[in-house]
Formats: structure tokens, C-alpha cells, sequence
């Protein structure tokens, strides 16, 4: 029997929260006179908390991604697909391919500001993606997206609804491109971008980098 995705959310919460508590209680009580099963009940509290915490980020996710996509209307003579599982494991939130033939795969992310880290990068390193403190998004949303067009044959775009400038900004050195704005400006620039070659750069993998 399939819930609804708030039945298995609240679910989710529930039990995480719940686990937290009872251990806690537990924990406080044979915390002096039997501290082993103090720790093993603090253990199973931060689990509990873990497991409400990635309920709750996972449900935002799924609540932005019904939103975006649903704000989203391309020309009817387009193949779009919500959802698309690209050869490699990675899904895609939107594949579109115009009449024109030309493809995209589309991430959705949540983040208020994106732009290209302009540091200095070593031999080998994918450009990454700051935030309007200069500091890496987290999680990283350029390494799978771009390995997810390479195996798509697709051009890779990064729509960021909640931004808070409109724009679009794309690094020289990847064909990856982020587009900041409503659904209209994903629109127009789906719309208007030139025909590419979707795999001319292949994807370098992101070393991680120190704020």
C-alpha cells in the first residue's frame, strides 16, 4: 500500500522524534548507575534526531520541485519529462528536448544565490559554484548534473526558482549553465539557447574546498 508523500513525511518525523525522546528519558535515568547504556541510548537519540532531519530536507526538496515544476509551461511541441532516470543512476528533475532536437537536463535547487568561485583552481579541479558569502554550495550541485548531461547527451542546466536576482551566468569551462529566476525565465532562456554540442567538456569531478 502506497501513503501519500505527507503521510510518510509526518511518518518519518514522528518516529525520529519519538526514538529521540524515549532514549533520552532512558539515558537520564541510567545515566549514574550504568553509564554504558547512557551512551548507547545518546547514540540512538542523535539517530532518531538524524532521521527527523532528513525527512524534513527531503520533503522540502520534493515540495520545490512539485512547486517548480508545476509554475513551468514549455511550447507544447516539446518532449518534457518530470523525473527522467539518466543511464549512470542520476534523475533528473526535467528532461526536455525541443522540436528542434536540442536536449537539456534540468536540477532544481534551492539555493538563494550561485555563481562561479573565481579562486584559483588546480590542474584537474571542475569550476565550482559560492554562495553570496564565497563560500562552496553545499551539496555540491555541479558534479552530478554535469555527469548526468554527459550520459543524457543533454546540456545541463541548473534552475534556481528561489533565487533572488534574475540572470543566468555560465563558466567558460563547462557547458553547464545556472539559471536564476521564475519559471518564465526558465522558459525564455530554454527558448532561446544556441544548439551545443552537450558533451564537448566531459565533467571533472569537484575536490572539495576549504571556506
Amino acid at each position: 500500500m502506497r501513503h501519500s508523500p505527507f503521510i510518510n513525511w509526518l511518518a518519518r518525523i514522528l518516529l525520529g522524534l519519538g526514538l529521540a525522546a524515549i532514549s533520552i528519558q532512558v539515558g537520564l535515568i541510567f545515566w549514574r548507575s550504568w553509564w554504558q547504556v547512557g551512551a548507547v541510548c545518546a547514540v540512538v537519540a542523535v539517530g532518531g534526531f538524524a532521521l527527523a532531519v532528513h525527512a524534513e530536507l527531503r520533503e522540502r526538496r520534493r515540495r520545490l520541485l512539485k512547486r517548480a515544476c508545476g509554475e513551468l509551461s514549455l511550447p507544447t511541441q516539446w518532449s518534457v519529462k518530470f523525473d527522467k532516470r539518466l543511464p549512470g543512476g542520476w534523475t533528473a528533475p526535467i528532461a526536455v528536448m525541443r522540436d528542434d532536437g536540442m536536449r537539456f537536463v534540468v536540477d532544481i535547487q534551492p539555493f538563494r544565490s550561485a555563481t562561479w568561485s573565481s579562486a584559483p583552481r588546480k590542474a584537474g579541479v571542475a569550476p565550482w559554484l559560492v554562495d553570496a558569502k564565497d563560500k562552496p554550495l553545499r551539496p555540491d550541485p555541479v558534479t552530478a548534473l554535469a555527469k548526468g548531461g554527459l550520459a543524457a547527451s543533454a546540456a545541463p542546466v541548473l534552475w534556481l526558482p528561489r533565487a533572488e536576482e534574475a540572470g543566468t551566468s555560465r563558466h567558460p569551462d563547462t557547458n553547464l549553465v545556472v539559471v536564476s529566476g521564475s519559471a518564465r525565465d526558465l522558459k525564455l532562456w530554454l527558448q532561446s539557447a544556441r544548439r551545443v554540442t552537450a558533451n564537448a567538456t566531459p565533467p571533472m569531478d569537484t575536490v572539495s574546498q576549504e571556506a
